[in-house]
């Protein structure tokens, strides 16, 4: 088939409307992940902010932090420009 012709096109279209769709709804759940992570940290400091001595707290955000820069480097920035 002729990749210009018109039922082709079509189709390649509904494909792209079907990605879009389908990105925004994933944009979404990332968002929700992202509220929720902010309200736990939020949480998490409460619980520090309680047991102040306590180094456990410093490891948990350090591997957060190790986890997030995973997630920056593959959406294409690197640890030294996402600061």
């Amino acid at each position: 088939m002729d990749p210009r012709d018109p039922s082709e096109r079509v189709s390649m279209n509904t494909t792209t409307n079907d990605a879009n769709a389908a990105y925004r709804a994933a944009r979404e759940r990332l968002d929700e992940r992202l509220n929720n992570l902010n309200h736990l940290v939020r949480t998490h400091a409460e619980e520090q902010f309680k047991d102040k001595k306590n180094w456990g707290f410093v490891g948990d955000m350090n591997y957060v932090i190790e986890i997030l820069d995973q997630a920056v480097e593959f959406l294409g920035e690197t640890k030294e420009t996402s600061k």
